[in-house]
């Protein structure tokens, strides 16, 4: 049985005891980078500051970091975190893979000695969920938040989805990589050149430290979970949790009123979303549009850099809205799926997110529209009232 949030708090409460650990300590170093969006719009953040390869700390607000991992295209692809700071303890969004998390676990007690209180997950997949145990290991009390049915598929297939990391598949999939890899030639047995050599000899190196550290990991339930919305307060800060539809169809978003910075979990993926893998692009559309009005002043994606305007997200709304008028469209004139799939034109945001990289080409072809055109085939079954 999930703990009910009264009890849950209670149970933190005692817990903790009195311990509130120093102030928040400054960031070290500073690289000078803002967007283009953060500079038109008047936002940046405080600091920031290049972690690891593919990790980088921005401090958004004097309280609030977000851990960004910059590979929304590669073969692994870790979700972002973020760390805010209360007056007495700290909350966590969303837990990638461990060998990440452990990273993100030693900056964040760089930034405060306070504990762990919260980790919230945005929705069940495990780039934002394995490393829920390691947050459970160094803080025993902290509590795992997720809406109801993103514990529910958690707990039905991540126990499973953990192992799957430590099994053989896992494995021969990385055997499969490191000779590709180092003799140059695909599974299909053609010889790789270009571009996709250089993403194959990435694509192993990135997946090594997964598979190591993946051998510890374990699956770990969620404490407390919420119907609709859940508030936390931290002190002064309050953290709003509001069930939406779109990635999943237990989304988690994550508002801070105060410091008016929008966590927003897999709904927005940048610079190129994704989206072969839902069945809700209609839901996916009315979430966006209820994200562009909290009018934030951050935006931090699931995947991708931090946003300071809605310009991406109305983008991604118009992508999706796109998607399913066309979808309607055809099952209105009794077009087959095949027929679909031909119609489909989603150019014009095709040259707006890729503009001519090879690496958001491959974002698009296999994490938007899908290998085999997932996308519309799942976009087509939904107009057509399969689910």
């Amino acid at each position: 049985m999930k703990k009910t949030l009264a009890v849950a708090c209670l149970a933190w409460m005692l817990g903790a005891g009195s311990a509130e650990g120093s102030g928040s300590a400054p960031v070290a170093g500073n690289e000078a980078t803002r967007t283009d969006t953060a500079q038109a719009t008047g936002h940046a953040p405080l600091r920031v500051e290049k972690i690891a390869p593919n990790f980088t700390l921005e401090q958004l607000a004097p309280n609030v970091y977000a851990f960004i991992s910059n590979n929304t295209t590669h073969a692994w692809e870790d979700g972002n975190t973020t760390v805010i700071v209360g007056d007495r303890c700290v909350a966590v969004v969303d837990a990638p893979a461990n060998y990440l998390a452990k990273l993100h676990l030693a900056q964040i007690r760089k930034i405060t000695s306070k504990p762990v209180c919260y980790v919230i997950n945005t929705h069940s997949h495990r780039d934002h969920v394995l490393g829920n145990y390691l947050y459970k290991d160094a803080f025993p009390n902290a509590l795992i938040v997720q809406q109801d049915y993103t514990a529910q598929i958690s707990d039905r297939v991540n126990p499973a989805a953990i192992d799957a990391l430590k099994g053989k598949a896992s494995a021969d999939q990385l055997k499969q990589m490191q000779e590709a890899a180092s003799t140059g030639i695909g599974p299909d047995g053609k010889p790789l050149t270009g571009y996709d050599l250089e993403r194959a000899k990435r694509s192993y190196a990135e997946q090594v430290p997964v598979l190591k550290d993946a051998s510890e990991a374990r699956y770990v339930s969620a404490d407390v979970t919420f119907s609709d919305s859940m508030t936390i307060k931290l002190g002064g800060t309050e953290l709003k949790l509001q069930h939406m539809v779109g990635h999943t169809f237990g989304d988690t978003v994550v508002w801070l009123p105060r410091e008016k910075i929008l966590i927003a979990g897999d709904l927005v993926i940048a610079p190129v979303p994704y989206g072969g893998g839902s069945k809700h692009y209609d839901e996916w559309a009315d979430s966006l549009d209820r994200l562009i009005a909290f009018d934030a002043t951050a935006i931090v994606p699931g995947h991708g850099e931090v946003e300071y305007s809605n310009a991406y997200m109305s983008l991604e709304r118009d992508l999706f809205r796109s998607l399913v008028e066309q979808a309607v469209a055809a099952v209105t004139n009794q077009a087959t799926l095949d027929d679909f799939r031909k119609s489909l034109d989603l150019t014009k945001f095709e040259t707006t997110l890729v503009h001519g990289d090879p690496e958001l080409q491959w974002g698009w072809d296999n994490y938007f529209i899908g290998k085999g055109n997932a996308l519309a085939a799942q976009a087509y079954g939904h107009a057509h009232g399969d689910f």
